[in-house]
Parts: structure tokens; C-alpha cells; sequence
């Protein structure tokens, strides 16, 4: 019997603030990072190739730029496999990717028996050494690899001279809209209608609907 074909979960990403690189033998980096999911911030790793990892330094601004050049250094120069960069400890703040739609996608689940390699003998979970609160919900790292990264709000929605209308239905009108917004935003960056549906929580047909429906009021 043929292996079913994996199809990736997507989650969008607005926010990324990355702790630690991680560097190996292969073509692959690991961030160690935060970001916010389910309405909190977690700790993640998360994985992206060079070229992926060049984009995110780019659109780090300055501070990427410093980064970059320091990452150099240390490349340019024999290093120990694997190498971790600690980019809160060195800098002092971490690297901040903002205002960027970050998609991300669940490549594998591993659970909490998962052995990692760790120089001392310190049993404390790695989400609390960087300050992040255990998960208590989950028995699961949470582990993704980066697929897209472009500028957020590619179409951005203008507020309708509506008092009444925007009195009462603000918050959750303009919060559809922009969920379809997300969705076009997809469209536009190459994804499937079903992927982009994805992307943007907007699997449902009637929700779908919604969200169109939202952007016309505040287009």
C-alpha cells in the first residue's frame, strides 16, 4: 500500500523573536525563537536553509545587518559542529522580525522523549531557560520549518466614514477583513486557493464568505 502524501499544516506568523542559531553540517539552520500562538508567546524551533535565513536578516533591518556580520566571522573561521550563536547573550535584546507575514509549517510532531544533545546534565526545559512558560497543555516541542516570508498587509483595508457601523461591529468586521486580507495576501505570494484558505483560517465556506464580505465594508 502506498505511503498517504503529507500535506503540511500552515500557520501564519506576525511576529518572531529569535534567541539562538543554531548551525550544523547541512544546508539547514535552527533558530531557537519565540512567537505568538494561540493568543501567547511560545517557544519554537524553527527551521529554514541559508537563503531563508538571509531573508530574515534582511528584513531585521540594522540589527540584521550586525548579525549578518557577525555570523560571517564566525563562519569564515574553523567552527565546532554543532555551533550555537546566543543572540539575546551577545546583543542584549533579541533579533525582532516585525510587521512581516511569516508563514510556517508543521513538518514533523515529536514528542517529549525526543533525545537532544546538550553539553551539561541540566534537567530544566529549554522553554524555561529562555523564559518561556512550560506548555502544560501539550506533551509535543513545537517545531516548524519556514516556508514564506513577505512585507505584511499587502492590501490594506481603509475605514469606512460609517459611525454607526463602525460602532458596532469594529472589532470583529475589521478582524474578518483582515483574515481575508491574509488570504489574498497568500494568493498573491503563489499559494493554492485551498492552501491560502489555510493560511488565512478560512477553510470554511461560510466563514470564507464572512471575511469577503467584511473586506467590502471596510475597502
Amino acid at each position: 500500500m502506498d505511503t498517504p502524501e503529507y500535506s503540511p499544516y500552515y500557520v501564519q506568523i506576525n511576529e518572531l523573536y529569535i534567541d539562538t542559531v543554531v548551525i550544523d553540517d547541512t544546508e539547514f539552520i535552527t533558530l531557537w525563537c519565540f512567537t505568538m500562538l494561540d493568543d501567547e508567546y511560545k517557544f519554537i524551533y524553527l527551521g529554514c536553509d541559508f537563503t531563508q535565513f538571509n531573508q530574515i536578516l534582511l528584513a531585521a533591518g540594522e540589527k540584521g545587518k550586525e548579525i549578518s556580520l557577525h555570523l560571517a566571522n564566525i563562519l569564515n573561521k574553523p567552527y565546532d559542529i554543532p555551533t550555537l550563536i546566543p543572540i539575546k547573550e551577545q546583543f542584549d535584546e533579541y533579533l525582532e522580525l516585525l510587521g512581516f507575514d511569516i508563514i510556517v509549517y508543521e513538518p514533523m510532531a515529536v514528542e517529549d522523549d525526543m533525545e537532544i544533545d546538550f553539553d551539561d546534565d541540566d534537567d530544566t526545559p529549554i522553554e524555561e531557560i529562555f523564559g518561556a512558560r512550560q506548555n502544560k497543555t501539550s506533551q509535543k516541542y513545537l517545531i516548524y520549518q519556514l516556508d514564506k516570508l513577505y512585507p505584511s498587509k499587502v492590501f490594506e483595508p481603509e475605514k469606512l466614514a460609517k459611525d454607526k457601523l463602525t460602532e458596532c461591529f469594529e472589532d470583529d468586521s475589521l478582524e474578518l477583513a483582515q483574515l481575508y486580507y491574509d488570504y489574498l495576501n497568500a494568493i498573491e505570494n503563489g499559494y493554492e486557493e485551498a492552501e491560502a484558505r489555510q493560511v488565512a483560517g478560512l477553510e470554511r465556506e461560510l466563514f470564507f464568505r464572512m471575511a469577503r464580505k467584511a473586506s467590502e465594508l471596510w475597502s
